[in-house]
């Protein structure tokens, strides 16, 4: 008898149930979440190919681990706003300034010189370290995140 309420119950919230001929109905499973869902979140940046996909991703480690203590991409932290850079500078100028822009500076290039005096003559750390594929990679990222504010992209990060 407790076999029969409990199977009654069971029926009643949806879980158990008989087909027309008399055995248990075999209760479809749901599908699986489908995994090539590509849809962002509006004001998202998406790559247009799997290779920016990747440098995206690369730039973000590299930015995080190298440039993320003195620069943000929409504020001035101890470093400017990097937002827009490769509209100011052309990569074959901010890759021998990341790597080294004591040198750029003494150089008397006016971007160079202007940018350090504007920071309170703070001095960019060189970072030899990063190859060029690195710098692109970060260069990447940072436009990935033009004009997201930090709750945007905070929020698309999980």
């Amino acid at each position: 008898m407790t076999s029969i309420i409990g199977f009654a119950a069971l029926s009643a919230a949806g879980l158990a149930g008989f087909a027309a001929d008399e055995s248990f109905a075999v209760q479809p499973t749901p599908a699986a979440p489908d995994s090539t869902n590509t849809a962002q979140p509006v004001g998202s940046y998406v790559p247009t190919s799997v290779g920016e996909a990747s440098a995206i991703a690369a730039g973000d480690a590299l930015f995080k681990n190298n440039c993320a203590q003195c620069h943000a991409v929409n504020d001035k932290v101890v470093g400017p706003a990097l937002a827009g850079i490769t509209k100011r500078r052309r990569i074959a100028w901010l890759i021998p300034w990341v790597k080294n822009s004591s040198k750029v500076i003494a150089s008397g290039d006016e971007y160079a010189v202007k940018v350090f005096n504007d920071n309170a003559k703070q001095q960019m750390p060189a970072f030899p370290q990063l190859a060029d594929r690195d710098i692109k990679d970060i260069l990447t990222w940072v436009t990935s995140q033009e004009g997201r504010t930090a709750s945007s992209a905070l929020a698309t990060a999980y």
